[in-house]
């Protein structure tokens, strides 16, 4: 095969390979769930699940809700009172992600009781479950069975007491971690007050969310966002301890977000994909054409050339 011809096949090879799997598929292979990761798309069907901040912004204290005993209580019962709060939205059935961040929380727990000095102040403070903090977890489903809330509340009291010790103030009375299960307009009712956005996806039968701990004043007030599943060291100790002052604060963490990348979300992306592959195979039809069209000139100088 002569210089030209080499050049011309190598040309049409790379091409042709644009458009099979040499071309990222911006839809096929889109963010896995829990990933780190810009806005989602608008077209997206989970496209709500971001935060809003509303540092300030008090909770609906009158929206009824049934907690894990199956009591209905109100926001403020389970809010307000003698100690702040972290609340936290997340759901029994979640794939992945409220499991990480309760995990996360949970984890950070023993470093907050142990006697530090809190980060950016002057003071040496304790913080322990139950004793200086609640926790308040409001399910994402709607209606949540008391099975599923038991279950889960179980699990992660007792992943407390295995990382903290009964030694560290985690008696049943003292925990005060509190789930609570409602219908949808409750649930959406508070979710909208701090700026939680999430979504159903019916397809997967799941739900599009964020992961962020809200840190909640005793007058049911917000004072920080933390966001990710894992606390960097002191952060629990100081928003806690701002929490307890009614003193906002800078969010901090990686947002991240709960779901699974739809192919055919949008037919807007799927649209974008199949036009980027049909130019890509037009521009292969042209350079076949013109590389044979290259050779043929070829071959008539050389018979010329022999001629």
């Amino acid at each position: 095969m002569s210089g030209n011809a080499t050049r011309i096949a190598l040309i049409v090879g790379a091409l042709a390979a644009l458009t099979g799997t040499g071309v990222a598929d911006p839809v096929a292979r889109g963010p896995s769930a829990g990933e780190t990761i810009m806005p989602p798309p608008a077209m997206f069907q989970g496209g709500a699940a971001n935060v809003t901040e509303h540092l300030g912004a008090k909770l609906p204290l009158d929206a009824v809700f049934v907690n894990h005993d199956g009591k209905h209580v109100t926001l403020r019962e389970v809010v307000t009172g003698d100690l702040p709060v972290i609340l936290t939205f997340n759901y029994a059935d979640c794939p992945m992600l409220c499991s990480q961040q309760l995990n996360g929380l949970t984890a950070a727990m023993p470093g907050a009781a142990n006697r530090a000095r809190v980060p950016g102040t002057e003071t040496e403070a304790t913080f322990v479950l139950g004793e200086h903090y609640r926790m308040v977890t409001i399910s994402l489903e709607p209606n949540e069975s008391l099975a599923k809330l038991q279950k889960m509340r179980g699990k992660y009291l007792d992943r407390v007491d295995a990382l903290m010790g009964d030694a560290q103030g985690t008696s049943e009375d003292a925990r005060r971690w509190t789930y609570l299960t409602g219908d949808a307009s409750s649930v959406k009712q508070v979710a909208d007050i701090v700026g939680f956005g999430y979504a159903y996806i019916s397809e997967r039968g799941e739900w599009a969310h964020p992961a962020a701990a809200i840190f909640v004043s005793t007058g049911g007030a917000i004072t920080r966002y933390v966001y990710g599943i894992e606390l960097a060291d002191g952060v629990l100790a100081e928003s806690i301890y701002k929490a307890g002052l009614a003193e906002p604060a800078t969010a901090t963490g990686f947002m991240l977000r709960c779901y699974h990348w739809d192919p055919s979300a949008s037919d807007h992306s799927r649209a974008g994909v199949t036009a980027l592959r049909i130019g890509a195979g037009s521009a292969v039809a042209m350079f076949v054409v013109f590389g044979i069209f290259q050779l043929i000139q070829l071959r008539r100088r050389k018979a010329w050339e022999v001629t």
